[in-house]
């Protein structure tokens, strides 16, 4: 998440909408992790945090998000990122697939 918001920031002319597919939270930052271990949820949304911050300002944020079970944040700060761009939020139900 981090690198394709860096990349869509770097767009010239930025895009004004962006779509964003998502599972949940992300679990890693910039760079990959040395040791693959359990990535924590307060670390998860630090690393959405962090992403958000990259964005290029004015873009509107459409996310459809594949809900994961375990992932409770994920809905909530999806929800708050679809406000703060004026985009929406569209989150499959909890019996998918």
């Amino acid at each position: 998440m981090h690198r394709a918001f860096a990349y869509v920031a770097a767009m010239d002319p930025p895009p004004d909408t962006i779509l964003l597919l998502a599972d949940g939270l992300p679990t890693m930052g910039d760079a990959a992790p040395l040791v693959r271990r359990s990535v924590s949820g307060s670390r998860r949304e630090s690393y959405f945090a962090d992403a958000v911050s990259r964005l290029p300002s004015g873009a509107t944020v459409n996310t459809l998000l594949f809900y994961m079970e375990g992932d409770p944040m994920a809905a909530p700060l999806y929800w708050r990122l679809a406000v703060q761009t004026r985009g929406s939020l569209l989150s499959v139900t909890q019996d998918w697939p």
